[in-house]
């Protein structure tokens, strides 16, 4: 063999491997969870739910309605008459707080909007878009979750937030991500884990989801319903007048 193909063959051989073993990854996941045709864009999905916080307590009502590929709510019943609402529509984010003892819509900071949009990674994550949101995908080796194996495949966007995800190496599912993001210049890191996987209409969904920070559990999701091709108006994640 030539020398220099042979040096040329060291330098690019691990990039091209590196590309093969994510996209048998992504292939594997995109299969597991029922094709990505079951996902289509410019569909609306609502997502009927309870939420508790992480110390226990009472379950409270919580709704998402997400359209892909950036519009996202979520109404969060606090008690009878008051909603929590935090929406965005692809370009501003937007929430409602009656513990403030308004219930103005208020605009959300660059930081609390993009955390807002990002709302829709419930069900249309990077995995699926495949960096067509913006985002990078590498594949970051094996690891381990709670005595199960795993793949890693972190995402990078430009404003430098990461995403890693964590997939079962037998199901080829998510069962854990971690997100890193700067908000009002401090890094935030917080662990969002996914189980009770159901086959629902040939789509494969998680049920419960939990999220941790530094290992304390802040709060536990639980889906009771997936409602696809939903007919939804764009006006729904519009910022509403103030009453």
């Amino acid at each position: 063999m030539n020398r220099f193909f042979f040096l040329l063959l060291l330098l690019v051989l691990p990039g091209i491997m590196q590309a093969q073993t994510l996209e048998s990854i992504l292939k594997g996941y995109h299969a597991a969870i029922g094709g990505l045709d079951k996902y289509p864009q410019q569909q609306a999905v609502i997502i009927k739910a309870q939420t508790q916080g992480g110390g226990g307590g009472q379950k409270r009502p919580m709704t998402f309605t997400l359209k892909a590929p950036k519009s996202s709510r979520m109404d969060l019943v606090i008690q009878a008459g008051l909603t929590y609402t935090m929406a965005y529509d692809g370009k501003q984010g937007w929430s409602i707080q009656p513990w403030t003892g308004s219930m103005d819509p208020q605009p959300m900071n660059a930081d609390d909007a993009r955390d807002a949009g990002r709302t829709i990674k419930l069900l249309w994550n990077d995995l699926m878009s495949s960096g067509n949101d913006g985002s990078s995908l590498t594949y970051e080796g094996k690891d381990e979750i709670e005595g199960s194996e795993v793949y890693k495949v972190k995402s990078r966007y430009a404003d430098g937030t990461e995403i890693i995800y964590y997939l079962d190496v037998d199901s080829y599912l998510i069962i854990k991500w971690t997100t890193r993001s700067m908000n009002s210049g401090v890094l935030d890191e917080s662990d969002m884990f996914l189980g009770e996987y159901q086959v629902i209409d040939g789509r494969t969904l998680p049920y419960v989801f939990e999220q941790k920070m530094n290992g304390e559990t802040m709060s536990s999701t639980y889906i009771k319903e997936y409602q696809f091709n939903a007919s939804v108006s764009d006006a729904l994640f519009s910022m509403p007048a103030k009453q």
